[in-house]
Formats: C-alpha cells, sequence, structure tokens
C-alpha cells in the first residue's frame, strides 16, 4: 500500500506531489481537455477544403468528438495528419 501511494504521488522527476499539486494538475487537465474539445468545435465550422488544406476530414473530426465533455482526443487528429502526410510522401 505504502509503495503504491508513492508512485501515485511521484512525478517522472522522482518529485512527490503534495496534495495540492496533484489537485492543481487535475485541474489543469480538465481545462486543458475543455479547451480543446472548444477548438474542435470551431473545426467543425470549416469547410472540407479547408479541412484538407490541414489534413483532415470530416470523419476525423466525428471521431474526435466521441466521448463525454471532458475526452480529449486532440491526439486522435494528430495521428491522422501524421498517417495522411506518410501516405502522401510514400507517393
Amino acid at each position: 500500500m505504502i509503495s503504491l501511494q508513492k508512485s501515485l504521488g511521484t512525478l517522472a522527476t522522482g518529485k512527490r506531489k503534495t496534495t495540492w499539486g496533484a489537485f492543481w494538475s487535475v485541474i489543469v487537465s480538465l481545462r486543458r481537455r475543455y479547451s480543446n474539445r472548444r477548438d474542435l468545435r470551431t473545426l467543425h465550422e470549416f469547410n472540407d477544403h479547408q479541412l484538407a488544406d490541414i489534413g483532415l476530414t470530416r470523419d476525423d473530426l466525428r471521431y474526435a468528438m466521441r466521448g463525454g465533455p471532458f475526452a480529449d482526443h486532440s491526439l486522435d487528429l494528430n495521428r491522422a495528419v501524421l498517417r495522411r502526410r506518410s501516405r502522401l510522401d510514400m507517393l
């Protein structure tokens, strides 16, 4: 039990998180996720040509919008863009 508490309270740098530090990191994470979702809704206003210019499709946006209001699927969009870019480089 003690080792579990230590591993939960330790950052990658080896520093222990305080209770406020852990609470604050959760708040920052939720804020970032909410902001990313808001940006994703803005992308829905783009037309198909604009989305294609940045390497996305409507299906990518719909896939990224799954989940709850604080789910962050911005990495899914990054992967979709990189996957398309690598296909174009192979041509």
